[in-house]
This record gives C-alpha cells, structure tokens and sequence, in this order.
C-alpha cells in the first residue's frame, strides 16, 4: 500500500465510544436484588438456577473487549454549490467482525435538506447514498453520525465522521440597469459624463489651443473662419456602485428572511454594475459582513460572493458615516442600501450617509406586517399605529432626498429598481 493510500486510511479510522447497553444496568441490578431476595428467604439453593444468567453477562461484559476504530469513507459530488441545486453523499461503513450497525444519520444544518435515497448493509460493511438540497446560502458543515452495537448486544458505541464543508451561493436576479450617481470620477466607462475629454459625445468647439491633437481639429469651421478651431466631446466615465446590506435584525418572512432577500439583491446589483463595466463593491449596516471596496472584474464577483455566504446578523450597526473607510466607500458612490428599516441605528446611518453627499437609494425588503391576534381588543388599533408609523419613516427618508421602493414577494428586483436607473441618484451639497 502507498503512503498516500495509507495517509487516507488513517483519516478514515474514527475512534468508538463505547458504553452499557441501556437494559444492562437494570438488568443487572434486578439479578442481584433477586440473589438477595432468595438468600434472604433462606432459599440459597434457588440461585444455581440464577448463576448461569450472571456468568453469561460477566462474561460478555469482560470478554468482549469490542474493537475501537471503524472506517468510514465519504464522498462528496460538490463542495460549492448554488441555492436550489443538489449535492449526492456516498457513505461507506466498515466495522469489524462482533460490530452491529444500529443507525446511521447525516447532518448538515439548516442551510441543507436531507434526503436519504438508499442504505443496504452486509456483513462487515454498509453503503449509504444520500442527497442534500442547498435550501439558503451559506455554509454548511455535514456530519455523519453512526450508532454501533457489539457483545452480543451488552455494548453500544457512537462515533461521527465530519464531511468536507459545503459553500451554498446566493442566487440573484438579473439586471439590466441599476442606480447610478449624478458625479462621475475620473474612471474610462460606458456613461456619459459632464467631463470634457475623450469621447464620441459632441460638446461644443473652441479655438486651437497648443498641446490639442490634431485629429480634433474641426475643418469645416477652421476652413470658414480663417483660423484653428477644434471639437469638443464629452468624455465616457464609468460608475462606482456600493450595495449596503443592513444585517442588523433579520425578519422571518414568506418568501425568505429580510436578510436572505437582502442579501440577493445586492448581489444582483454588484453583478449588474460590474457587467456594465462599473466598479461595484458590498458594505454591512451591523451584522457580520466582510466589506469590499469598489472593484470590476470577475475576480472581484468572485470574492463579493464569497463574502455573500458569510453575512450573518449579530454585531453593532454604525451610527454614522465615519464608520466607513474611504477606500470602502468613496465619495460620489451611488449607494442601494437593503434595509427593513427597523433599527434606528441603521436609519441614523442612512440619514449621516446622506447629508455626506451621497446619493442613497433604499430597497425596503420588510414584505410583512404585524398580526392581530384573533379576539383581540388592541391589536388592531396597534397594527394600524404601526402602518402610520412606517407612513411617517418613508415621509421622513422622503424629506432627505432619500426614495424608497418596496420589493413584493410577487416582483422582480428589475421591476424594483428600473424608476431609480432611469436618471441619476443626485447627492446633497456638503
């Protein structure tokens, strides 16, 4: 056997804890109260009858000595998967001679379901195939837990095999257009800026001046006027675009949580920026969101990606905006922020990001409202004192210059977002 073969056996080696069957213990004690009993009746005679059963168990018990390793070998298709597609597991018990396989159990977590799809054991050995559905993004850590018995049933060992980790992508929607900001730096791209230079765009003419190229130079007006004169064009820009995903509470709703929609349509905005040759990065309101700073290329996709699957809530929202590094979050961005907008902290960063500078735009991802218990008297009254109140946040973002669209179950983020593309997102002056 290689060294390699032989390195892989000893990772497939899981050590067994062994312990008393459940029925031992009382068994046992049952035997030995009835000793006493027979003894104490002065019927001594009686417990040859008994000597046979004890001798059994004590000798099953000493002897049996039951083996302390087992191997197991799984088999995983993908390690990296998308939201909805499947993963098959491929299991394989070995167990010494003696060792029973009472139960077998594969768990993932609640990133993956379960389906067991085919188990047969034999003599020594067992196969399992099981298949697991990526049901969210995340990440998931599968176990494989094994239940033994040996000694002729005295003895029930438990042992577990831990699977390779398994990433589960956010699935996003597909854009054609997101927000973009009325300032543009200083970047070649595909808008169209206010910034003289390079370009298709015409602008206007003006006289020669030293140092223009000579392919400016517009001969027809030169040739009518007796002197140089030369074509402006406006220069073609591209965009920087931050989706801000606010993790600070997540909302259990139909059609998935507040942080898990949040969490696509970001997503789908950094995609469709970086397809329309923008550069395009991720910030977090609170949670655990690993920040990306602006950035094109797949490569970066990629890695915003990755980052995706990690966002969890738990943490301190910012409440301001100099809790954002520059480089993370550059002045002029065009901002799509992902919110519930129900801590106040995080809104206290919007209303800070805005008097920044930048041009917000707020995807409301909250698609339920509370309930009134049936029967009761002041629950109703209380959910239309919550509707007012979110009435009166909207009026109040409204008053900032920061619009805000709500994204229905029953709607595409394309849908969403089209009114917000179709004219710039216009900052306040600072």
């Amino acid at each position: 056997m290689s060294q390699e073969a032989e390195s892989q056996e000893a990772r497939s080696r899981r050590s067994v804890r062994w312990a008393p069957a459940g029925w031992l213990f009382p068994a046992v004690c049952c035997v030995v109260l009835a000793a006493a009993g027979i003894v104490a009746l002065g019927r001594a005679d009686l417990v040859v009858f008994a000597a046979p059963l004890v001798g059994a168990l004590a000798g099953g018990w000493w002897t049996a000595a039951p083996p302390r390793e087992v191997i197991v070998r799984a088999d995983v298709s993908a390690e990296r998967v998308f939201e909805g597609d499947t993963v098959t597991v491929r299991i394989e018990v070995i167990v010494p001679d003696g060792v029973e396989i009472l139960d077998v159990e594969l768990d993932s977590g609640s990133a993956m379901e379960v389906t067991p799809l085919s188990w047969e054991a034999g003599t020594g050995t067992a196969h399992g195939v099981w298949e697991m559905r990526a049901a969210r993004w995340g990440r998931a850590d599968p176990w494989v837990r094994l239940e033994l018995r040996a000694a002729a049933g005295l003895m029930v060992g438990q042992t577990s095999h831990q699977l390779p980790p398994i990433a589960a992508f956010p699935l996003a929607d597909s854009l054609s257009a997101v927000p973009r900001p009325m300032e543009l730096p200083d970047l070649l791209g595909v808008h169209l800026g206010r910034r003289r230079g390079e370009g298709v765009e015409f602008a206007g003419i003006r006289g020669y001046r030293p140092g223009d190229p000579l392919r400016s130079v517009n001969w027809p007006v030169t040739a009518r006027r007796g002197s140089l004169y030369v074509t402006e064009r406006l220069t073609e820009q591209a965009a920087k675009v931050v989706a801000v995903i606010d993790a600070s509470r997540d909302v259990q709703q139909p059609g998935g949580s507040t942080l898990e929609v949040s969490v696509q349509g970001a997503l789908a905005v950094v995609r469709a920026a970086l397809r329309r040759g923008d550069r395009a990065g991720v910030v977090g309101l609170g949670g655990v969101v690993r920040w990306m700073a602006p950035d094109m290329g797949q490569r970066h996709l990629d890695r915003v990606i990755e980052a995706l699957i990690d966002v969890q809530t738990g943490g301190a929202a910012p409440t301001d905006a100099t809790s954002f590094p520059r480089s993370v979050l550059p002045p002029g961005a065009a901002v799509v922020v992902f919110s519930p907008l129900i801590d106040e902290r995080a809104l206290s960063a919007l209303a800070d990001l805005r008097r920044r500078g930048f041009g917000l735009a707020v995807v409301d991802v909250l698609r339920t409202e509370p309930r009134a218990r049936e029967g009761g008297v002041y629950d109703p009254i209380a959910v239309r004192m919550w509707r007012v109140g979110r009435r009166g946040l909207f009026h109040r973002l409204a008053e900032l210059g920061i619009p805000v669209v709500s994204w229905p179950p029953d709607a595409g983020l394309e849908e969403v977002l089209r009114p917000l593309a179709r004219r710039p997102l216009v900052g306040a002056r600072r």
